[in-house]
């Protein structure tokens, strides 16, 4: 993301600033600006702590730099479309012998994307703040245990409370999941972004969460980055029981597992082991693996597993944005997948993250999936 951001800011100067008429000083300084939102990740860092993905800053500063960064990335969305448009014209003009429309030779027009810009991000931020809505799921199972024929799972994902989204979301998220009357409520990482000593009285509304059959969750990517042992010891002690590369039994032909995010790799921690997690578990039993990556489905459908829920991609975000998720997730970004015998679900997230909280054409949303054997 930062070597992305930074290249797209490379672009915007080079061929969005230093065309124009306007004076060296002027283009230096624009020049400058756009270098420094580009950079916000590494700037951020510095105020934030060591915490690149998840600064801790007040919102009056998060809020406005997340919508200069927004901006920024659309616009050179546009500049990608005019750069494309400019060289398709000036192939026909020179085939036609005519000269090419003002709207290509005079560099202000270059700029003419500000405008729907601005309005684009400004409803997409506006979207992604928003409280989440209840999506109501069947999912179809081969083989179903009778047992499980109508289980309600309620499935919360990248809650992400932070200085944006703080303990008055996070009620609101734990009032509307409880109202479902789920049988079984998981929530698959990301509850956080910041340290438990920081961000903990954000989290402690999770611990009214109630559901017969238990509440339980799995670590995110973004808990490594905020201080991954804390933050277990701290959910396990406030109702939501975290399975790391382990299962529970929930009936006697129910078994539930949750496995580490590979974020471990890169953090000294354990890594996901979705055979270790199931070990011991009576043939014929169901398997519900909850992974916070949905790109550990080719592993889990190996496994034997026969529904995977999961999160981390929040089902892409904005219209456009999703297949370039979707390329380093199997092309797994939202909604239902079957993936051999296996069914997997990936939730669009319950709430955003403050370094990009945009969204246009994806929802949050709290999913409520209902067994039915097919």
């Amino acid at each position: 993301m930062m070597l992305y951001s930074v290249v797209l800011g490379a672009l915007v100067i080079w061929r969005g600033i230093w065309v124009q008429k306007f004076s060296r000083l002027w283009k230096i300084i624009l020049s400058v600006f756009v270098v420094l939102i580009s950079a916000k990740f590494y700037i951020l860092r510095m105020f934030g702590g060591p915490l690149a993905f998840a600064p801790d800053l007040p919102g009056w500063i998060l809020l406005p730099v997340a919508w200069l960064f927004a901006s920024l990335m659309f616009f050179c969305g546009w500049m990608f479309l005019y750069e494309a448009a400019w060289g398709i014209g000036k192939l026909i003009c020179r085939f036609r012998k005519k000269p090419m429309p003002k709207f290509f030779t005079e560099p202000l027009w270059r700029l003419s994307g500000l405008i729907p810009v601005v309005i684009i991000v400004s409803i997409g931020m506006y979207e992604g703040l928003k409280t989440p809505e209840v999506v109501e799921y069947t999912v179809y199972i081969d083989d179903l245990p009778a047992e499980l024929e109508n289980l309600r799972i309620v499935h919360l994902s990248d809650i992400h409370a932070d200085r944006l989204s703080g303990r008055e979301d996070v009620q609101e998220i734990v009032d509307i999941a409880n109202a479902q009357n789920g049988d079984l409520i998981v929530i698959t990482g990301d509850f956080v972004d910041g340290r438990m000593s920081v961000r903990g009285e954000d989290v402690l509304p999770l611990r009214g969460l109630s559901a017969p059959l238990g509440v339980y969750g799995v670590p995110g990517n973004h808990e490594y980055y905020s201080g991954y042992d804390e933050w277990v010891e701290f959910l396990n002690a406030h109702g939501v029981e975290m399975l790391e590369n382990r299962h529970v039994m929930l009936g006697e032909n129910f078994a539930l597992g949750g496995v580490t995010d590979p974020a471990a790799k890169h953090r000294g921690g354990t890594l996901p082991d979705i055979d270790g997690t199931f070990a011991g578990v009576p043939e014929g039993a169901f398997k519900l693996l909850l992974a916070h990556q949905p790109k550990l489905s080719l592993e889990a459908a190996e496994a034997g597993v026969d529904l995977q829920l999961s999160g981390h991609t929040h089902g892409g975000m904005v219209w456009g944005l999703d297949l370039l998720v979707g390329m380093f997730n199997h092309g797994q970004v939202s909604g239902e997948y079957s993936v051999g015998r296996m069914k997997l679900y990936i939730s669009n997230g319950t709430g955003i993250w403050n370094g990009f909280p945009i969204r246009l054409g994806h929802r949050s949303e709290i999913v409520v999936l209902t067994l039915k054997r097919r």
